[in-house]
């Protein structure tokens, strides 16, 4: 005669058992959509690079001159620096409004262009939220020290979504982007105390926003 316990256990093993057997089914599903989607990524032109270009060129200029503002080459005032960056958020917006209205982009209506179009608009979401924190904790502290981590953070975030991109469009050479940008975000933390860090931050923009944008920008074309 079968305990009571034994008799509980066995339909508890078998939904156990059928459990993970679903988990493995749904992981196996994932991973073929996964699969699925990157192989119709590297076939589907990615539309995100002419937004990339301008934003890496614009905040590249805009580290340029927050550099000779820092060295009080161009006589502005100690929170010169915070009105040339939102300047530049600004500017860019505008780019980003003009783009979007003003340019017809082959395969924009794909899932995959979507998706790096929500990733790319959270990211900017995220610098301009941590933006504005900085400014309240400037106010309620009376501290600059805030913006010491900014030009990681925005480098990291930045890497975030070129590995994003480089997984859900199966381009191998923007993984090389992902990491050199988190590479990036370590070297302006080493900088932090270098008159020259406006000056790489706004190099590594170029480098790792302007130039890979650039670059998708004209292979959307030669797909056009």
């Amino acid at each position: 005669m079968l305990c009571p316990w034994l008799l509980t256990a066995i339909p508890f093993r078998s939904l156990v058992r059928c459990a993970m057997i679903q988990d493995n089914h749904s992981l196996q599903q994932d991973i073929s959509f996964l699969r699925a989607l990157a192989e119709a990524g590297q076939h589907t032109p990615l539309t995100f690079g002419p937004f990339l270009l301008a934003g890496g060129l614009i905040f590249g200029v805009a580290s340029a001159v927050a550099w000779a503002a820092s060295l009080h080459l161009l006589g502005f005032g100690p929170d010169a620096i915070i009105w040339i960056y939102g300047v530049a958020m600004a500017v860019h917006c505008a780019c980003i409004f003009i783009l979007a209205r003003t340019t017809s982009f082959t395969g924009a209506a794909s899932f995959m262009n979507q998706a790096m179009a929500q990733v790319w608009q959270s990211i900017g979401w995220c610098i301009l939220t941590v933006f504005l924190a900085g400014l309240l904790i400037m106010w309620r502290c009376q501290t600059t020290l805030v913006w010491a981590l900014f030009p990681s953070l925005i480098l990291g975030l930045y890497g975030t979504g070129w590995l994003v991109a480089a997984l859900i469009s199966g381009q191998k050479w923007l993984q090389i982007v992902a990491a050199s940008s988190f590479i990036g975000a370590l070297l302006s933390a080493i900088f932090i105390n270098s008159p020259y860090l406006f000056l790489l931050y706004g190099g590594l923009l170029v480098l790792l926003l302007a130039v890979p944008g650039g670059v998708l920008m004209r292979k959307h074309n030669a797909t056009a």
